[in-house]
């Protein structure tokens, strides 16, 4: 029990057992009653602690209830706490292969997920600001329009699941850069992807290549063609048409595309292979072929936009045995006032005419494709 020493003007005083004094505010306010003892060592402390009491008598709290006050919340901000971790990790990109993501895809946003997680260790994900994350991608310099878009997934991905709060989500302080429009031709020459395709080692490799340069794909979608996500449907009496090849554009559409001999191949090796190879596997074995032959470096992605530009200067259609009409025409004849209807309703019961560049794709290793076979057998009647 206390040991009551004497009053003062808030209250009482009592001897501790270390023989100093102790100050105790007792004060009945608005018919409650108010017992605080007060952590100081004079009266003046007292009675400035007592005026702190006056103005706010309900919220008064002394200095030892307030570092208990503010080690309770850190604790509870640590157990609240959102960090780039393994764990938040593995969930994203489960999500990510869920939705349909492609395994190259996937592996793409790994990496570029570990380097956040290095450059973000220890950090709360609510209280990151923006010029912390504009800081850090500054250190890097290449992708950062995809380190963005990797960056604001997750965290958006993290708000969906509830562990973020919308008003401190940090992907709002990151924009995506808009895509850079450049009307100068785009790609590389066909005489160089010849070049290239002849340098290769690999057939897994040319049969990629030979895909891009002869259809325009997209590496995603040969990626989908190889792992099985795609329908090759070998044709007779189409002439120089030899397949289709059906597969999900990157919109999630079901398109069609008509492929000669070679492109067949190609497309039946991959998918014999179950996969494509990968882009740090192609960035690298063409590396080498570069430095090797002295060629500039080829990036696959923009073959695309090379056949496009092929297509424009030199490019032909190769209409399906006995001829055929465009799709505009036969949506005229329809009265259709879009061509989304006619192709809707009638382009997948046809052979889509095929869309021909005058590149020639040879390397003494490729297997004989079935033109050579054609040509051979004609040869002998």
């Amino acid at each position: 029990m206390p040991k009551w020493s004497g009053k003062w003007i808030g209250g009482r005083t009592y001897t501790a057992t270390d023989g100093s004094t102790r100050w105790i505010i007792r004060k009945t306010v608005a018919g409650v009653a108010h017992n605080v003892t007060l952590d100081v060592r004079s009266e003046a402390e007292a009675l400035a602690e007592l005026a702190a009491f006056r103005r706010n008598p309900a919220a008064y709290r002394t200095a030892s209830q307030e570092r208990q006050d503010e080690a309770q919340q850190a604790q509870e901000d640590a157990a609240q706490a959102v960090f780039l971790d393994e764990d938040r990790a593995r969930r994203f990109l489960q999500h990510l292969k869920a939705s349909g993501r492609s395994d190259e895809y996937l592996k793409s946003t790994r990496s570029y997920l570990a380097a956040w997680a290095t450059a973000l260790a220890d950090k709360d994900l609510r209280a990151v600001t923006g010029p912390a994350l504009k800081k850090t991608l500054a250190t890097w310099d290449t992708g950062k329009k995809w380190r963005i878009i990797v960056f604001k997934s997750f965290t958006s991905f993290l708000q969906d699941a509830g562990e973020l709060d919308p008003m401190v989500n940090p992907g709002r302080f990151l924009k995506v850069p808009p895509a850079r429009r450049n009307h100068e031709l785009k790609g590389y020459s066909i005489e160089h992807v010849q070049k290239l395709y002849a340098a290769l080692g690999s057939q897994a490799l040319r049969d990629v290549l030979c895909l891009q340069a002869k259809t325009g794909m997209h590496g995603t979608e040969v990626d989908r063609l190889a792992s099985g996500d795609g329908k090759i449907t070998v044709l007779k009496d189409q002439g120089e048409i030899a397949a289709t090849v059906t597969f999900k554009h990157k919109t999630g559409k079901r398109f069609t595309l008509s492929l000669d001999a070679q492109g067949l191949a190609a497309a039946q090796r991959l998918q014999a292979r179950g996969s494509a190879p990968d882009r740090q596997t192609i960035r690298e074995a063409v590396e080498r072929v570069c430095a090797r032959t002295g060629l500039e470096f080829v990036h696959f992605g923009a073959i695309r936009h090379s056949f496009a530009t092929w297509l424009v200067e030199r490019g032909s259609l190769y209409n399906p045995q006995g001829g055929g009409l465009s799709l505009e025409a036969v949506a005229q004849a329809l009265n259709h006032s879009s061509t989304r209807t006619t192709a809707l309703h009638y382009v997948s019961a046809t052979v889509p005419p095929m869309y021909v560049v005058p590149i020639c794709l040879e390397h003494p290793a490729d297997p004989v494709t079935l033109r050579i076979v054609q040509a051979q057998a004609l040869q002998s009647e």
